[in-house]
Protein backbone atom coordinates (compact mmCIF):
# COMPACT_ATOMS: atom_id res chain seq x y z
CA UNK A 1 0.00 0.00 0.00
CA UNK A 2 3.11 2.45 0.73
CA UNK A 3 4.84 1.84 -2.55
CA UNK A 4 1.48 2.39 -4.15
CA UNK A 5 0.50 5.79 -2.87
CA UNK A 6 4.21 6.98 -3.60
CA UNK A 7 4.17 5.61 -6.55
CA UNK A 8 0.71 8.16 -7.69
CA UNK A 9 2.23 10.75 -5.23
CA UNK A 10 5.62 10.61 -7.43
CA UNK A 11 3.16 10.67 -10.79
CA UNK A 12 1.17 13.74 -9.43
CA UNK A 13 4.59 15.80 -8.87
CA UNK A 14 5.71 15.08 -12.66
CA UNK A 15 2.34 16.07 -13.56
CA UNK A 16 2.40 19.19 -12.27
CA UNK A 17 5.89 19.68 -12.89
CA UNK A 18 5.20 19.31 -16.56
CA UNK A 19 2.05 21.60 -15.81
CA UNK A 20 4.31 24.39 -14.33
CA UNK A 21 6.91 24.26 -16.65
CA UNK A 22 3.86 24.70 -19.64
CA UNK A 23 2.35 27.67 -17.76
CA UNK A 24 5.71 28.94 -17.36
CA UNK A 25 6.22 28.99 -21.45
CA UNK A 26 3.10 30.23 -21.88
CA UNK A 27 3.70 32.77 -19.62
CA UNK A 28 6.87 33.94 -21.33
CA UNK A 29 5.37 33.67 -24.66
CA UNK A 30 2.33 36.25 -23.35
CA UNK A 31 5.07 38.75 -21.65
CA UNK A 32 6.97 38.77 -24.85
CA UNK A 33 4.07 39.32 -27.04
CA UNK A 34 3.42 41.96 -24.27
CA UNK A 35 6.69 43.87 -24.86
CA UNK A 36 6.58 43.66 -28.60
CA UNK A 37 3.19 44.66 -28.70
CA UNK A 38 3.21 42.28 -31.66
CA UNK A 39 1.25 38.81 -32.23
CA UNK A 40 2.82 35.74 -31.34
CA UNK A 41 5.01 34.38 -34.61
CA UNK A 42 4.95 36.94 -36.66
CA UNK A 43 2.99 35.89 -40.10
CA UNK A 44 1.66 32.33 -38.82
CA UNK A 45 0.01 34.20 -36.34
CA UNK A 46 -2.10 35.98 -38.74
CA UNK A 47 -1.24 33.58 -41.77
CA UNK A 48 -5.10 33.91 -43.15
CA UNK A 49 -4.53 37.62 -43.65
CA UNK A 50 -0.38 37.22 -44.51
CA UNK A 51 -1.33 38.59 -48.17
CA UNK A 52 -2.66 41.60 -47.18
CA UNK A 53 -0.49 42.90 -44.54
CA UNK A 54 2.37 42.05 -47.19
CA UNK A 55 1.12 44.24 -49.38
CA UNK A 56 0.30 47.10 -46.97
CA UNK A 57 3.91 47.06 -46.05
CA UNK A 58 4.85 46.95 -49.11
CA UNK A 59 2.77 50.63 -49.78
CA UNK A 60 4.25 51.60 -46.37
CA UNK A 61 7.63 51.50 -47.88
CA UNK A 62 6.97 53.42 -51.04
CA UNK A 63 4.93 55.77 -49.09
CA UNK A 64 7.91 56.51 -46.52
CA UNK A 65 10.57 56.24 -49.50
CA UNK A 66 8.39 59.29 -51.10
CA UNK A 67 8.68 61.43 -47.83
CA UNK A 68 12.22 60.94 -47.81
CA UNK A 69 12.40 62.04 -51.72
CA UNK A 70 9.78 65.01 -50.64
CA UNK A 71 11.80 66.25 -47.38
CA UNK A 72 14.83 66.67 -49.72
CA UNK A 73 13.26 68.48 -52.22
CA UNK A 74 11.56 70.71 -49.72
CA UNK A 75 15.03 71.52 -47.98
CA UNK A 76 16.52 72.47 -51.27
CA UNK A 77 13.49 74.83 -51.99
CA UNK A 78 14.20 76.37 -48.52
CA UNK A 79 17.61 76.60 -49.90
CA UNK A 80 16.16 78.54 -53.01
CA UNK A 81 14.33 80.50 -50.79
CA UNK A 82 16.62 81.91 -48.46
CA UNK A 83 19.17 82.25 -51.23
CA UNK A 84 16.35 84.36 -53.30
CA UNK A 85 16.05 86.84 -49.99
CA UNK A 86 19.75 87.13 -49.86
CA UNK A 87 20.44 88.26 -53.60
CA UNK A 88 17.01 90.44 -53.73
CA UNK A 89 18.67 92.55 -50.23
CA UNK A 90 21.90 92.61 -52.10
CA UNK A 91 20.04 93.67 -55.23
CA UNK A 92 18.22 96.76 -53.28
CA UNK A 93 21.83 97.61 -51.82
CA UNK A 94 22.97 97.82 -55.17
CA UNK A 95 20.38 100.09 -55.88
CA UNK A 96 21.30 102.01 -52.89
CA UNK A 97 24.67 102.34 -53.73
CA UNK A 98 24.03 103.55 -57.34
CA UNK A 99 21.46 106.08 -56.28
CA UNK A 100 24.34 107.18 -53.91
CA UNK A 101 27.20 107.26 -56.35
CA UNK A 102 25.29 108.92 -59.62
CA UNK A 103 26.94 111.97 -57.80
CA UNK A 104 29.80 112.17 -59.71
CA UNK A 105 31.62 114.15 -56.81
CA UNK A 106 30.43 111.96 -54.14
CA UNK A 107 31.48 108.34 -56.45
CA UNK A 108 34.97 110.03 -57.24
CA UNK A 109 35.22 109.58 -53.20
CA UNK A 110 33.48 106.36 -52.60
CA UNK A 111 35.27 103.80 -54.51
CA UNK A 112 32.09 102.73 -56.53
CA UNK A 113 34.02 100.25 -58.74
CA UNK A 114 35.34 98.43 -55.81
CA UNK A 115 31.68 98.34 -54.02
CA UNK A 116 29.86 97.06 -57.30
CA UNK A 117 33.06 94.46 -56.76
CA UNK A 118 32.07 93.32 -53.42
CA UNK A 119 28.11 92.98 -54.36
CA UNK A 120 29.31 90.56 -57.04
CA UNK A 121 31.32 88.47 -55.19
CA UNK A 122 28.68 88.21 -52.50
CA UNK A 123 26.17 87.39 -54.98
CA UNK A 124 28.56 85.01 -56.75
CA UNK A 125 29.00 83.09 -53.28
CA UNK A 126 25.15 82.59 -52.96
CA UNK A 127 24.52 80.93 -56.65
CA UNK A 128 27.59 78.41 -55.64
CA UNK A 129 25.53 77.37 -52.50
CA UNK A 130 25.84 73.23 -52.56
CA UNK A 131 23.57 70.86 -50.78
CA UNK A 132 25.54 68.15 -49.68
CA UNK A 133 28.01 67.24 -53.16
CA UNK A 134 25.05 69.09 -55.78
CA UNK A 135 25.40 72.78 -56.89
CA UNK A 136 21.88 73.75 -56.58
CA UNK A 137 21.85 76.86 -59.18
CA UNK A 138 23.32 74.24 -61.68
CA UNK A 139 20.31 72.94 -63.16
CA UNK A 140 21.03 69.38 -64.20
CA UNK A 141 24.61 70.24 -64.29
CA UNK A 142 24.07 69.73 -60.55
CA UNK A 143 28.20 67.99 -60.03
CA UNK A 144 29.42 71.52 -61.76
CA UNK A 145 29.62 74.95 -60.34
CA UNK A 146 27.74 77.50 -62.24
CA UNK A 147 30.25 80.07 -62.33
CA UNK A 148 33.68 80.31 -63.97
CA UNK A 149 35.15 82.39 -61.31
CA UNK A 150 34.54 85.32 -59.16
CA UNK A 151 31.70 87.95 -60.86
CA UNK A 152 34.35 90.45 -59.57
CA UNK A 153 37.31 88.99 -61.80
CA UNK A 154 34.84 89.33 -64.79
CA UNK A 155 36.37 91.61 -67.73
CA UNK A 156 34.88 94.92 -68.92
CA UNK A 157 31.45 93.47 -70.17
CA UNK A 158 30.50 97.63 -71.28
CA UNK A 159 33.61 99.67 -72.49
CA UNK A 160 35.15 103.16 -71.99
CA UNK A 161 32.70 105.75 -73.61
CA UNK A 162 29.93 103.50 -74.03
CA UNK A 163 26.56 105.32 -74.81
CA UNK A 164 23.64 103.85 -73.83
CA UNK A 165 20.69 103.78 -76.30
CA UNK A 166 23.56 103.99 -78.73
CA UNK A 167 26.42 101.85 -78.64
CA UNK A 168 25.37 98.43 -80.53
CA UNK A 169 24.29 96.12 -78.27
CA UNK A 170 24.33 97.74 -75.32
CA UNK A 171 20.76 97.76 -74.38
CA UNK A 172 20.35 94.46 -75.07
CA UNK A 173 20.40 92.30 -72.05
CA UNK A 174 21.35 88.44 -72.14
CA UNK A 175 18.77 86.34 -72.60
CA UNK A 176 18.12 83.10 -71.51
CA UNK A 177 18.13 81.22 -74.43
CA UNK A 178 19.34 77.60 -74.81
CA UNK A 179 22.14 77.38 -77.34
CA UNK A 180 25.76 76.31 -77.21
CA UNK A 181 26.90 79.34 -78.63
CA UNK A 182 29.45 80.73 -75.67
CA UNK A 183 28.96 84.56 -77.21
CA UNK A 184 25.47 84.34 -76.69
CA UNK A 185 25.94 83.13 -73.00
CA UNK A 186 26.18 85.35 -69.76
CA UNK A 187 29.98 86.00 -69.21
CA UNK A 188 29.47 84.31 -65.52
CA UNK A 189 28.62 80.51 -66.90
CA UNK A 190 31.02 78.25 -66.58
CA UNK A 191 30.93 76.66 -70.05
CA UNK A 192 32.72 73.20 -68.36
CA UNK A 193 29.60 71.99 -68.33
CA UNK A 194 26.43 71.63 -70.70
CA UNK A 195 25.24 74.74 -71.29
CA UNK A 196 21.47 73.94 -72.50
CA UNK A 197 21.51 72.12 -68.73
CA UNK A 198 21.90 75.35 -66.79
CA UNK A 199 18.62 76.63 -68.03
CA UNK A 200 17.08 73.20 -67.66
CA UNK A 201 14.95 73.57 -64.61
CA UNK A 202 11.89 71.78 -65.46
CA UNK A 203 13.86 68.64 -64.96
CA UNK A 204 15.46 69.56 -61.89
CA UNK A 205 12.99 67.54 -60.18
CA UNK A 206 11.47 63.57 -58.77
CA UNK A 207 8.31 61.78 -58.21
CA UNK A 208 6.12 62.56 -55.40
CA UNK A 209 3.96 59.64 -55.98
CA UNK A 210 3.67 57.18 -58.78
CA UNK A 211 2.03 59.30 -61.42
CA UNK A 212 2.90 63.15 -60.02
CA UNK A 213 6.20 64.59 -61.21
CA UNK A 214 7.00 68.03 -59.17
CA UNK A 215 10.05 69.75 -61.12
CA UNK A 216 11.30 72.70 -58.38
CA UNK A 217 14.60 73.83 -59.78
CA UNK A 218 16.03 77.33 -59.97
CA UNK A 219 18.97 78.42 -62.35
CA UNK A 220 21.97 80.37 -62.15
CA UNK A 221 20.81 81.22 -65.48
CA UNK A 222 17.89 82.75 -64.63
CA UNK A 223 16.58 86.09 -65.81
CA UNK A 224 16.26 87.98 -62.74
CA UNK A 225 20.37 86.52 -61.47
CA UNK A 226 21.27 87.93 -65.26
CA UNK A 227 20.20 91.10 -65.31
CA UNK A 228 21.29 91.68 -61.34
CA UNK A 229 24.86 90.62 -61.86
CA UNK A 230 24.65 92.40 -65.69
CA UNK A 231 23.27 96.04 -63.67
CA UNK A 232 25.92 95.49 -61.07
CA UNK A 233 28.71 94.96 -64.31
CA UNK A 234 27.16 97.87 -66.21
CA UNK A 235 27.63 100.12 -62.88
CA UNK A 236 30.87 98.81 -62.26
CA UNK A 237 32.09 99.64 -65.96
CA UNK A 238 30.54 102.87 -65.69
CA UNK A 239 33.69 104.07 -63.49
CA UNK A 240 35.69 103.86 -66.54
CA UNK A 241 33.82 107.84 -67.40
CA UNK A 242 34.14 109.05 -63.83
CA UNK A 243 36.06 112.30 -63.93
CA UNK A 244 36.20 111.84 -67.71
CA UNK A 245 32.99 112.06 -69.01
CA UNK A 246 30.50 112.62 -66.19
CA UNK A 247 27.76 113.20 -67.66
CA UNK A 248 27.73 110.16 -69.61
CA UNK A 249 28.68 108.47 -66.50
CA UNK A 250 25.56 108.99 -64.92
CA UNK A 251 23.78 108.17 -68.07
CA UNK A 252 25.29 105.06 -67.69
CA UNK A 253 24.49 104.65 -63.86
CA UNK A 254 21.04 105.84 -64.59
CA UNK A 255 20.47 102.90 -66.95
CA UNK A 256 21.88 100.08 -64.90
CA UNK A 257 19.48 101.22 -62.60
CA UNK A 258 16.76 100.45 -64.72
CA UNK A 259 18.27 97.26 -65.67
CA UNK A 260 18.53 97.05 -61.84
CA UNK A 261 14.67 97.56 -61.25
CA UNK A 262 14.24 94.62 -64.08
CA UNK A 263 16.42 92.36 -62.07
CA UNK A 264 14.46 92.74 -58.84
CA UNK A 265 11.07 91.98 -60.45
CA UNK A 266 12.24 89.07 -62.01
CA UNK A 267 13.99 87.91 -58.78
CA UNK A 268 10.60 88.23 -57.05
CA UNK A 269 8.90 86.38 -59.38
CA UNK A 270 11.22 83.45 -59.35
CA UNK A 271 10.99 83.78 -55.31
CA UNK A 272 7.17 83.41 -55.88
CA UNK A 273 7.59 80.46 -58.19
CA UNK A 274 9.64 78.89 -55.36
CA UNK A 275 7.31 79.53 -52.93
CA UNK A 276 4.50 77.65 -54.72
CA UNK A 277 6.58 75.16 -55.30
CA UNK A 278 7.65 75.28 -51.37
CA UNK A 279 3.60 75.15 -50.66
CA UNK A 280 2.98 71.89 -53.32
CA UNK A 281 5.65 69.98 -51.50
CA UNK A 282 4.42 70.60 -47.95
CA UNK A 283 0.59 70.01 -49.22
CA UNK A 284 2.49 66.55 -50.89
CA UNK A 285 4.11 65.88 -47.28
CA UNK A 286 0.90 66.13 -45.28
CA UNK A 287 -0.71 64.23 -47.56
CA UNK A 288 1.72 61.20 -47.78
CA UNK A 289 1.60 61.11 -43.51
CA UNK A 290 -1.85 60.94 -43.83
CA UNK A 291 -1.60 57.72 -45.60
CA UNK A 292 1.43 56.23 -43.18
CA UNK A 293 -0.73 57.15 -40.33
CA UNK A 294 -3.69 55.12 -41.76
CA UNK A 295 -1.59 52.24 -43.24
CA UNK A 296 0.32 51.60 -39.65
CA UNK A 297 -3.31 51.64 -38.37
CA UNK A 298 -4.15 48.97 -40.62
CA UNK A 299 -1.01 46.91 -40.11
CA UNK A 300 -1.46 46.87 -36.43
CA UNK A 301 -5.28 46.22 -36.47
CA UNK A 302 -3.56 42.70 -38.26
CA UNK A 303 -0.20 42.45 -36.86
CA UNK A 304 -0.63 44.10 -33.31
CA UNK A 305 -1.83 42.23 -30.23
CA UNK A 306 -4.42 43.71 -27.83
CA UNK A 307 -2.71 44.61 -25.19
CA UNK A 308 -5.88 43.84 -22.87
CA UNK A 309 -6.30 40.74 -23.53
CA UNK A 310 -2.43 40.24 -23.26
CA UNK A 311 -3.14 41.31 -19.88
CA UNK A 312 -5.80 39.24 -18.94
CA UNK A 313 -4.18 35.95 -20.65
CA UNK A 314 -1.09 37.18 -18.40
CA UNK A 315 -3.20 37.88 -14.89
CA UNK A 316 -4.59 34.21 -15.94
CA UNK A 317 -1.44 32.61 -16.38
CA UNK A 318 0.14 33.86 -13.37
CA UNK A 319 -2.61 32.72 -10.85
CA UNK A 320 -2.41 29.30 -12.60
CA UNK A 321 0.64 28.75 -11.56
CA UNK A 322 0.43 30.30 -7.99
CA UNK A 323 -1.84 27.86 -7.81
CA UNK A 324 0.04 25.03 -9.07
CA UNK A 325 2.92 25.98 -6.81
CA UNK A 326 0.76 25.55 -3.68
CA UNK A 327 -0.24 22.10 -4.99
CA UNK A 328 3.07 21.01 -5.42
CA UNK A 329 3.95 22.37 -2.05
CA UNK A 330 1.01 20.46 -0.51
CA UNK A 331 1.96 17.12 -2.35
CA UNK A 332 5.66 17.41 -1.04
CA UNK A 333 4.19 17.91 2.61
CA UNK A 334 1.80 15.24 2.40
CA UNK A 335 4.57 13.23 0.82
CA UNK A 336 6.62 13.26 3.65
CA UNK A 337 4.25 13.02 6.02
CA UNK A 338 3.72 9.79 4.81
CA UNK A 339 7.63 9.09 4.63
CA UNK A 340 7.69 9.62 7.85
CA UNK A 341 4.90 7.36 9.14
Amino acid sequence: MVAVTGTTQLAMQQAMSRNISLLTTMLNRQNQQLSSGLKLDGLIGVSHQAQELGALKSKLGTAENYTDAVKTAQNRTTLYALSLEKIIDLATDAKDMMIKNRDPFFAKTAAPAAQAGTLLDQIGSILQTKDGDRYIFSGTNYNTNPLNGTLSGLPAVYGAGAVPGVTPGYDVPFQPVPDSVPLNQPPYLNLGGNIDNYYDINSVGLYVDDNERLSYGVSAAEPGFQRVIDAVLRFRDATADLGVDDPNYQARVDDATKQLDLALSDLKSTASRNGYKQQHLGEVQDRHARGIDLLKIRIGGIQDADPAEVATNIAGLQAALEASYMVTSKTLQLSLVNYLR
